[in-house]
């Protein structure tokens, strides 16, 4: 995709929320061919206020999200709390609240998809072999498994990738129950499995696209499901800085 960002031009910054694996996140920005510059968001560094330096916002993967967030106390007891960080999910719930005050490009990965339904007002499927039986979704001996998904024809998804189909890397045991009212799904793998979601009102600003996979660390970079999320992300981001 066509850069919009000049060679004279040093100052597009995204945050990124830390995790166990940042430095994938950031690597893939900064393998971009724009010249990026990335800042770690972190409860670690109490720098919520270095949102106001961001052109755009990704929300990384992670740990489960506490349930008691989206009004499933009793999951608590089902969850291994070692998989729950409260200070992250209270800190990244900033992150979301600045970002959307600030109009910022949103792209959620994974748990950042997760976090950003349930901040909307939706719920999730706290394990999906427990409750689907579905399997192929988690880790398997510590790889990424890999499936179909189906993206849903003029979604947003859809007009970046170009495809109606496609092969992403998968690395959850949880996912996407209630949609929340403000979004809509824009890829599945099978029922219920979403893995993919975007505002319902296509023309709603700023940007917001959830994906369900790994973009920054898929085997295949020049893969649309890849390439082309970040590309246009960094469009977005980019649209935002010359407005200002």
């Amino acid at each position: 995709m066509e850069s919009l960002i000049t060679s004279e031009d040093h100052s597009l910054t995204v945050g990124i929320t830390d995790c166990a694996r940042y430095q994938n996140y950031e690597r893939w920005f900064l393998d971009a061919p724009e010249s990026i510059h990335v800042i770690r968001l972190s409860y670690h560094l109490n720098n919520i206020s270095d949102i106001e330096q961001c052109h755009g916002v990704v929300l990384s993967g992670g740990e489960d999200v506490d349930p008691t967030r989206y009004k499933r106390a009793d999951l608590r007891d089902r969850l291994e709390l070692t998989d729950i960080d409260e200070r992250r999910d209270e800190f990244e719930w900033a992150v979301i609240d600045e970002a959307l005050k600030l109009k910022l490009p949103i792209l959620g990965i994974c748990r950042g998809m997760q976090l950003f339904n349930i901040y909307q007002g939706g719920t999730l499927i706290f394990d999906i072999p427990e409750v689907t039986k579905i399997i192929g979704h988690a880790r398997f001996q510590g790889m990424d498994q890999r499936h179909d998904i189906h993206v849903v024809d003029q979604s947003l998804l859809n007009r970046i990738t170009g495809c109606l189909r496609g092969a992403v890397n998968s690395s959850h045991h949880q996912c996407i129950d209630e949609v929340a009212p403000s979004l809509r799904v824009s890829a599945r793998a099978e029922d219920p499995i979403v893995e993919a979601m975007e505002w319902s009102d296509c023309q709603r600003e700023p940007f917001y696209l959830g994906v369900q996979w790994h973009p920054e660390r898929m085997v295949d970079q020049q893969n649309p499901f890849s390439l082309n999320i970040r590309q246009t992300f960094i469009q977005s981001a980019m649209a935002r800085y010359n407005r200002f």
